[in-house]
């Protein structure tokens, strides 16, 4: 894995997506038509193909695990159209399988290329989620919370940090972890359709604060860490 290439992924990713969730509520939305699921899933896909290749990964059983994930969470945005349950049933094995590869990670090996992936990974479901959230008339605001992702790495490039590192905390990510898990079981929620759109949106209201806490605790460090470097120097 070289750094300076998957910096200049993550950039290059940012500006893209930032973009296009800036622009989708103005478009209309992401209403369950052909054409979100086309270009949107399309540009996922393509997203994580290139990430692969940044990172050189896929060659341990964790990276396959991964990839298995992403696959399924695609599947869960394409059954969407057929109805409960089909497309939550397969979304919530996407969200599980994000305990089996760090599982099988630790029984069989990760490696630092792996780390990314997976946090990347994490990055597009979240992302896939809200387009589903949206899609089932949830409000545009759970937007944000993919968009707080690369809103972070904006801000890290223009104020010289890294933004890349699974564990920027002292290479420690367990409250990031946490907060993304409890993200992606918000968004389950909202997309269950049992569940009142109501609801469904004070619950993903709560995942934005709590998110953009875990994405602020981060910066501080990062920015921090660097003062603290230039300081030394």
């Amino acid at each position: 894995m070289e750094p300076a290439r998957l910096q200049t992924w993550l950039r290059v990713q940012a500006v893209w997506w930032t973009a296009w969730l800036l622009a989708a509520p103005w478009a209309g939305g992401l209403e369950p038509v052909a054409w979100w699921r086309g270009v949107l899933l399309g540009a996922m896909a393509l997203s994580h193909a290139s990430l692969v290749v940044v990172l050189r990964a896929g060659r341990r059983a964790a990276d396959v695990v991964t990839l298995v994930r992403f696959a399924v969470l695609l599947a869960a945005a394409w059954l969407e159209e057929r109805g409960w349950p089909w497309f939550w049933a397969v979304a919530v094995v996407a969200v599980l399988l994000d305990l089996v590869d760090g599982a099988v990670a630790r029984r069989w090996g990760g490696s630092a290329a792996g780390a990314v992936l997976d946090m990347e990974t994490d990055q597009l479901t979240v992302l896939g989620l809200a387009a589903l959230v949206t899609a089932r008339g949830g409000g545009d605001h759970v937007l944000l919370l993919p968009l707080l992702r690369c809103l972070f790495v904006l801000a890290m490039w223009w104020a010289g940090a890294p933004a890349h590192d699974p564990k920027p905390v002292h290479g420690d990510n367990r409250r990031g972890r946490r907060v993304c898990a409890s993200v992606m079981v918000v968004l389950l929620l909202a997309i269950w359709p049992p569940m009142p759109v109501l609801v469904g949106d004070a619950l993903t209201a709560g995942a934005v604060l709590l998110l953009a806490w875990s994405f602020a605790g981060d910066a501080t460090f990062l920015l921090a860490h660097r003062r603290s470097a230039r300081g030394k120097a």
